[in-house]
């Protein structure tokens, strides 16, 4: 029985002072090593139609991926009025975070067949630049949004907007 004891009350002291948190030890690792390579993220690299599905569901995520602030051109109606019909100047807008709008691109299967605001979108991707091209079937809409991937994440930069 004693020795039994004797065993039982060394394995119990000998599991208790070995399995100690270690936590409070300073974690070190060479430059270069394989954990060090582990806890550095990789360059995310997305696609910009995924980005853009969930830049359009989800208005927090958008925020998050618009270049405030934003620099926008709209078409001058009243320049445009005033001086000749068919030169168009634009102005700039500055667009706050606290003054943005929702966008939504998701583009809708009737939107050719609608009897009003028919439209297409084209999505057109060179190197780091995205254009998402809105051109309106005989009613005058016509707008470029321009997305830059930056750091491989894309972002809203600004837009062009020349409807009538």
């Amino acid at each position: 029985m004693n020795l039994k004891s004797v065993t039982l009350f060394l394995l119990t002291s000998f599991l208790f002072f070995n399995c100690k948190d270690d936590t409070t030890k300073p974690e070190i690792t060479k430059i270069g090593s394989k954990k060090n390579e582990k806890q550095t993220p990789k360059v995310i690299d997305e696609n910009f139609e995924v980005f853009l599905d969930k830049f359009n569901r989800d208005s927090v995520f958008q925020i998050s991926r618009v270049k405030f602030p934003l620099k926008v051109k709209e078409i001058d109606l009243e320049t445009m009025a005033e001086l000749d019909k068919n030169r168009s100047d634009f102005k700039e807008i500055t667009i706050l975070k606290s003054k943005y709008t929702k966008l939504d691109f998701t583009y809708p299967k009737d939107a050719l067949t609608r009897e009003f605001d028919r439209y297409t979108q084209k999505i057109k991707t060179k190197n780091n630049i995205t254009i998402v091209e809105i051109r309106g079937v005989d009613n005058g809409i016509y707008s470029d949004f321009y997305f830059e991937k930056i750091n491989g994440k894309w972002f809203l930069k600004t837009w062009k907007e020349q409807s009538t």
